[in-house]
């Protein structure tokens, strides 16, 4: 390993040492529905909804890179306790792998949904879900001597479980527990024809324990610390400027513990023919990285898209302003004929 990349990996872990565990974080996240809201899982129309998509960061820095692959299918299943409500499940699989000391974490969640119509047209929805699954967490703790941030002392942002307690802890390969997230999420279209979109989801409403580090003794949990709770608030606003062009202008933000994220994008959309939508736009990640995010959707029902991160933080000496790369997909499976009367908050412009 060359020093510019062993300095890049103690850049990483001393973040680490004070951002304790973080969720994932996507570039495309409104191409992730059900790891940015569980409130996603039912809300379109059709059959079924597949989303996709491929996280790979540092790849062209450092040998082990950091990859984020995930999955998730949802769909609408029926109607709820009025006519205008329906009920909507969803299941996902997501992996993260952090290079050097091959931390993987992997979660399988399925969730379910209630979209609650707030008028009788359905032009403005509320929509409340839960997921709840297994999370499991594996890594070589003997890979280049890692020292986690559960052993650093208390006062730097660590768990203090390691320093100065002999030998009263142990090192676990693996950890697994169950974890739960919650999600609400409000949905408008305007007179205009606009569609306002804006939810808040707390992922690890239990907090469960996840550190791999165990302690002996009377008193002490044997699996360490707790997961801190993650909230996370987003929206969107899709609006057409004409036949031809519409934008979309969005935000998310992230918090975890004492360490906080904020993304802000804006892409623009054009009607290249009845079938094919070309979109592209600019994104920011506060403090970290500028991107770049551009896709095609096909007859409103298959989207792709890419983004590229270029890295602005304070790495940028090593990185070289090189980041994260994203490949996305989503698409919508119908299988029955389409009701006679569309839901208006269903199937936005972008």
């Amino acid at each position: 390993m060359t020093v510019r990349k062993f300095t890049l990996l103690m850049c990483f872990f001393s973040v680490l040492a004070t951002v304790h565990a973080q969720d994932l974080h996507f570039t495309q996240y409104n191409m992730s529905p059900l790891t940015l809201n569980p409130a996603f899982m039912g809300a379109f129309e059709g059959t079924a909804r597949i989303s996709g998509i491929y996280r790979d960061q540092w790849s062209s820095v450092l040998d082990n890179q950091y990859t984020s692959p995930s999955v998730g299918i949802a769909a609408p299943i029926f109607r709820g306790f009025r006519e205008n409500d329906w009920v909507g499940v969803g299941g996902i699989l997501t992996s993260d792998e952090v290079g050097e000391g091959d931390l993987k974490v992997g979660e399988n969640l399925l969730g379910i949904s209630y979209h609650l119509a707030l008028d009788k047209e359905g032009n403005n929805m509320l929509t409340l879900g839960i997921q709840g699954g297994n999370v499991s967490r594996e890594l070589d703790p003997t890979a280049n001597g890692l020292v986690f941030a559960d052993e650093l002392p208390e006062d730097v942002g660590g768990g203090g479980l390691g320093l100065g307690k002999g030998g009263d802890r142990s090192v676990n390969n693996q950890v697994s527990y169950l974890d739960f997230n919650v999600g609400v999420m409000l949905r408008s279209r305007l007179e205009t024809g606009d569609l306002v979109e804006a939810g808040v989801a707390f992922n690890h409403i239990t907090e469960p324990k996840y550190s791999f580090i165990s302690r002996s003794g009377a008193g002490t949990n044997n699996n360490g610390r707790d997961r801190p709770m993650t909230i996370i608030a987003h929206a969107r606003y899709d609006r057409a400027l004409t036949d031809k062009w519409g934008i979309e202008p969005s935000f998310m933000f992230q918090q975890t513990a004492g360490s906080s994220e904020f993304l802000l994008q804006a892409l623009a959309g054009y009607q290249l023919n009845p079938e094919f939508e070309l979109h592209a736009g600019p994104g920011f990640r506060f403090g970290d990285s500028a991107q770049i995010l551009a896709g095609v959707t096909y007859k409103e029902d298959l989207r792709v898209g890419l983004a590229y991160d270029i890295n602005v933080s304070s790495v940028t000496d090593i990185s070289k302003y090189r980041g994260g790369f994203e490949l996305a997909a989503t698409y919508i499976l119908k299988i029955f004929k389409e009701p006679d009367v569309k839901p208006a908050i269903l199937c936005p412009r972008l």
